[in-house]
């Protein structure tokens, strides 16, 4: 029997037209990016906070309760980085949850742990959700993987679907003993398929509404192929990690990803932006803190500050 389908989050707030900036236009934001510190596994890890940020942007993967988990508190991690706290060195604090945050609990019950959790700690939440700071639009979402990235590159319908198949076969592989669950089933590669399209379709309408001002999408999963992992080449189990949406690319100033365990600082040129710009130029960043057993912090910057 097939396990009811889960909800990606609540619907979220795609906002009305032309949402403007005060007349005065405020000065760039400042903020800090960081992503999988897998705090289950690696609890004594310490972040640094930067200097003379507006904002930290945590991009998932931050702690998760999956078999083997040294977590000893109940929220999942991010007690660490609550502004409440007094000695805070952030005032405000953006989370978007990874994939990992979900493992070994049930999808609908997590997720509402999660924002429950983000609430108490005054951690804002932008899972499906945009957020206005100054001139700047955050919109976010996990976005999960619709295994079709490297499908896409395929010339036919048969060949797309068994472009499909064979990264089904390889998430599936990892996806049975770690993934979140629903009814008590691991959800595989099939079912996140269809919370990655309803992120999809939820991230599109909010990048389409127009906005005077600079946009930056956040999402856990990778938008693009540009930010495969160079370790292992493109193979099916790429389309696990990387989405190949980059025709949305245009309508950011800025996309913050995590979920790849290498960092990513790279620019894409378009023709043209949703303001008129000619080129537009979205900044693609990732700067995610990985396993120190697999060798995988070499280049992860902690006190990286990106302007907007």
């Amino acid at each position: 029997m097939r396990a009811s389908r889960p909800v990606a989050s609540r619907p979220g707030r795609v906002p009305g037209p032309f949402l403007r900036h005060p007349p005065n236009r405020p000065s760039a934001v400042r903020l800090q990016l960081i992503s999988d510190l897998h705090l289950e596994r690696q609890t004594d890890f310490q972040t640094v906070a930067a200097p003379d940020v507006d904002l930290l942007v945590l991009a998932g993967d931050v702690g998760s309760y999956q078999a083997g988990s040294r977590l000893v508190t109940d929220d999942f991690g991010l007690g660490r980085f609550s502004p409440r706290r007094a000695d805070a060195p952030w005032r405000r604090v953006l989370y978007v949850p990874g994939n990992h945050e979900y493992d070994g609990l049930e999808f609908t019950t997590a997720q509402a742990r999660l924002r429950q959790t983000c609430a108490d700690l005054g951690i804002e939440w932008l899972d499906r959700e945009q957020i206005v700071i100054g001139d700047v639009r955050f919109i976010g979402t996990t976005l999960w993987a619709d295994f079709d990235a490297l499908a896409a590159r395929e010339a036919t319908v048969t060949k797309q679907l068994a472009a499909r198949e064979k990264a089904f076969r390889a998430a599936n592989f990892y996806l049975r003993r770690y993934s979140t669950l629903v009814d008590g089933q691991h959800l595989l590669a099939e079912g996140q398929r269809e919370l990655a399209l309803d992120c999809q379709a939820w991230l599109r309408a909010a990048l389409a509404v127009p906005f005077d001002g600079k946009t930056v999408a956040v999402t856990h999963y990778a938008p693009s192929l540009r930010s495969a992992d160079p370790r292992y080449g493109l193979t099916p189990g790429t389309a696990g990690f990387c989405n190949s949406l980059d025709e949305l690319l245009p309508f950011a100033d800025l996309w913050l990803h995590g979920h790849l365990h290498c960092a990513h600082d790279y620019v894409v040129e378009s023709p043209s932006g949703p303001r008129g710009e000619l080129p537009h130029r979205c900044r693609v960043v990732a700067n995610p803190l990985g396993y120190a057993s697999k060798g995988e912090q070499e280049d992860y910057r902690p006190e990286l500050v990106i302007e907007v």
